[in-house]
């Protein structure tokens, strides 16, 4: 009980200061646009502190709100509170950069910061529009021992919930139906974990004309996994948890993501106790673009994962290229692939800037 009490204690203190390093660079963030605009336009706000310090509360707020009391209320609140930090982001990235060359060469110019927030303001709404449309990538994969062309698709990140609800996964289902794949591959985060969902809100997944195989997300795990495995039961994807089935002559993998798996736990430890045949053409579908090098040595002729959302907002691609050296697109060793799709959904802010909401096809053929 003592052990059970102190591994909560030690995860709520990771928690409070993950939260408070957040805070403290978006505060840090709005302190600096607030600085910029009032010293060119001349203004200043009363309590101006209190109001940056709320602004950068506002998002984890709302995700409180919307998961607590999950109405239509609390997901307009969280709609709008999810839209301003993906408009701020986009703001504070263009005024970032006058307000450095600012300080270097001790200029003010209203004229130059009214361009730069109406050029923001114009991004922004492209940038919301865009994170609603529905793109298509085709890639085509010459794979050992493959006896027969499989036609493809793979999803991922669709992120149900607050922002994307049935109407959204209604499209998915509908542009995916009219590519005619004979199998779908969806590599984990269907459930957003924002707000609880259930088989009413993924009814249209029964509508799709193939076969699903589904493997958890680090959003599943925050879902919590009984809860998503009672809901996926009631719908059409078969969820495989570090599991490998046979479909058309193909070994089948989906395997939990990382931060599902069990203490000791990792993708060697479960690859090797699934006695693949590596004479066998082989698919895992790993949420999280690492460990290919392993999944190779296990004969996986390709690895479908996501997690990555290229970034979902520039220019925060090129931070995300830091963290992960496999960020988008196919790459290919040893005659062996790994896609990583930059998901079908958004997170967060309901926009997309220098990354797209992507189906992908994959035409497996015979080497």
């Amino acid at each position: 009980m003592v052990v059970i009490f102190l591994i909560n204690m030690k995860n709520f203190i990771r928690f409070l200061f993950f939260v408070s390093a957040v805070w403290g660079i978006m505060f840090l963030a709005q302190m600096i646009v607030y600085a910029s605009l009032a010293k060119a336009f001349n203004f200043s706000w009363p309590y101006w502190g209190l109001t940056l310090g709320m602004l950068s509360t506002s998002y984890l707020i709302g995700s409180v709100i919307v998961r607590k009391f999950h109405n239509k209320f609390s997901s307009f609140l969280y709609f709008v509170v999810a839209t301003w930090l993906g408009v701020f982001l986009i703001i504070f990235s263009v005024i970032l950069p006058y307000e450095l060359l600012s300080l270097i060469f001790g200029f003010i110019s209203t004229q130059t910061l009214t361009v730069l927030l109406i050029i923001a303001l114009l991004v922004s709404t492209y940038a919301i529009f865009n994170g609603r449309r529905l793109t298509v990538k085709e890639y085509t994969l010459p794979i050992k021992n493959l006896a027969n062309p499989v036609k493809a698709v793979h999803l991922t990140d669709i992120h149900i919930g607050t922002v994307h609800q049935t109407k959204f996964l209604e499209r998915v289902v509908s542009k995916t139906n009219e590519l005619k794949p004979e199998v779908i591959y969806m590599t984990g985060d269907l459930f957003d974990g924002a707000v609880p969902i259930d088989e009413t809100i993924l009814a249209p997944l029964n509508d799709l004309e193939a076969p699903i195989f589904f493997s958890n997300g680090n959003h599943e795990e925050y879902e919590g996994l009984q809860y998503v495995r009672e809901t996926i039961t009631h719908v059409k994807p078969e969820m495989l948890e570090n599991k490998m089935i046979m479909h058309d002559g193909i070994q089948v993998i989906g395997v939990n993501d990382r931060q599902s798996h069990k203490k000791g736990e990792n993708l060697r430890s479960i690859l090797d106790s699934l006695s693949l045949n590596k004479d066998l053409p082989t698919v895992l579908m790993y949420h999280t673009p690492v460990d290919w090098q392993v999944a190779r040595e296990h004969g996986v002729d390709v690895m479908l994962s996501g997690h990555t959302h290229n970034g979902q907002i520039f220019p925060f691609n090129l931070l995300v290229k830091f963290a992960f050296k496999y960020m988008t697109g196919l790459y290919q060793e040893e005659g062996k692939f790994l896609h990583v799709s930059p998901g079908t959904g958004t997170w967060g802010p309901p926009m997309r800037l220098g990354s797209r909401n992507e189906i992908t096809v994959l035409h497996l053929i015979p080497e």
